[in-house]
């Protein structure tokens, strides 16, 4: 085999290491999906798809303890006291990202998408 098949080979491991993980994280979170509306609904899902890796916290119990934690902050009551932000601001941090820390998707997500995921973050 070479260098490329096991390359090849090495992509699906780590792919459905990655699925693996996600679906892990979902069945940990609440089974609220029923609450939701039509707009939350696609806003979790397009939560799911570009902000979930870095906005939810690891499984606990992980081998090592110092990896429970999020890469980036919890956005769970992002619009309750007292953490609260204006909904500006946070579609501020959704389009432009944070230099170094958080990509910006401007280019990657329209209005109406970024609206839904505030939607779905209010539910959070």
């Amino acid at each position: 085999m070479g260098f490329c098949g096991r390359g090849f080979y090495s992509s699906i491991l780590l792919c459905a290491a990655v699925f693996s993980f996600a679906l892990a994280v979902e069945a940990q979170q609440p089974a609220s999906s029923a609450a939701l509306n039509e707009q939350q609904a696609r806003g979790k899902a397009l939560f799911n798809q570009n902000c979930r890796l870095c906005h939810t916290p690891r499984p606990v119990g992980a081998k090592n303890p110092e990896l429970e934690d999020n890469i980036g902050p919890n956005l769970a009551g992002v619009f309750d006291p007292p953490r609260s932000r204006p909904e500006a601001v946070v579609r501020t941090f959704i389009q432009q990202g944070i230099s170094g820390l958080m990509p910006g998707f401007r280019y990657g997500l329209d209005a109406e998408e970024i609206d839904a995921i505030i939607a779905y973050m209010r539910t959070l």
